[in-house]
């Protein structure tokens, strides 16, 4: 699987806090702009995806505010690998403005340039998106499923009896994996079993990505 079809199951969170300040001050032609926004992002919870405050009063007008939210929402999509952000808590804590030569591009610029510096700070990292698979098969078979799952990262529970010589567990297996997973015990087994997965969050993944982005992101020269 190439990195970009395995970016569908990957996300980037942060590991520390991390603030970040945008400004910009630049003529253009006659006209001159000017936009200045500091950000702070935390982690959050596994699974609150993002949770965004406003604490810069009016310190940014109200009628930039959606600009300001526009940048940082795309620097969260871009991530600092390239990669979509997740679980964390963002703040837009102060900036200011000029009453002439403030407009909402100059906001949105700033806000992204804010947001990009606070997550390089926090120290990015790599999540990888995880399923639950509960397999049951012959109970011949249990060894063979268990180094499955290892080869693939995953992690298995003792296998259970069940009727007729079966035996049931559940593993916890880097989703991009199971497709993969499936087909080896279904071909081990000659079909002789059940497995059923759902989704189950994400974890950091501490393994290289194809590509050169690892589980611990280097921040980049921008």
């Amino acid at each position: 699987m190439t990195r970009e079809q395995n970016k569908i199951f990957l996300r980037e969170t942060v590991q520390g806090p991390g603030s970040g300040e945008g400004k910009i001050v630049r003529q253009s032609g006659a006209r001159r702009e000017y936009a200045h926004v500091r950000v702070g992002i935390r982690p959050a919870e596994r699974g609150r995806g993002v949770v965004m405050a406003w604490d810069a009063g009016p310190s940014i007008p109200a009628h930039f505010a959606n600009s300001v939210l526009v940048g940082i929402q795309d620097a969260l999509t871009a991530g600092a690998a390239g990669l979509e952000v997740t679980d964390v808590n963002v703040t837009v804590e102060d900036g200011s403005y000029h009453d002439v030569d403030s407009n909402e591009e100059a906001f949105r610029e700033a806000a992204h340039a804010a947001m990009l510096q606070a997550m390089q700070q926090a120290g990015p990292i790599v999540l990888e998106a995880m399923s639950l698979v509960m397999i049951t098969l012959p109970a011949s078979q249990v060894e063979v499923a268990e180094l499955a799952v290892g080869r693939r990262g995953g992690e298995a529970t003792p296998a259970v009896p069940k009727e007729n010589g079966f035996k049931a567990l559940a593993a916890n297996v880097p989703s991009v994996a199971v497709s993969e997973l499936i087909a080896e015990l279904l071909g081990a087994t000659g079909g002789n079993m059940t497995i059923s997965s759902r989704a189950n969050g994400y974890r950091q993944r501490m393994d290289p990505m194809e590509g050169g982005a690892g589980g611990v992101i280097g921040a980049r020269r921008r």
